[in-house]
């Protein structure tokens, strides 16, 4: 009994899409994966600074020096999770790229 690989039975429609082998694939999936999520948290930081015409670290300190706004204090806690978020991802994304360029 003969055992093919799956990656010996896609071969050919690697060939046909110009995809040279399995890693590309798997570097271009989870690339793009990354730079979504990248892109969410972005657009989530973009529409805060919007909201308060402010960057994160300026409405914090007015924060801290008035009276609580509960709103706020709930925009500053998504905003800051946005900001770690891209910030984890946009490294993920480097660690990504070494294990490839390996």
């Amino acid at each position: 009994m003969q055992i093919i690989s799956l990656e010996e039975k896609i071969k050919p429609f690697l060939k046909e899409l110009s995809i040279k082998n399995i890693e590309e694939i798997l570097e271009d999936y989870l690339s793009t994966e990354i730079l979504f999520k990248i892109t969410q948290f972005k657009n989530e930081i973009e529409s805060f600074q919007k909201k308060y015409n402010r960057t994160f670290e300026e409405l914090k300190k007015e924060y801290e020096n008035s009276e609580e706004k509960f709103e706020i204090y709930d925009d500053l806690m998504a905003w800051e999770f946005a900001i770690e978020g891209f910030n984890y991802w946009s490294k993920k994304l480097e660690e990504l790229k070494k294990c490839f360029s390996e």
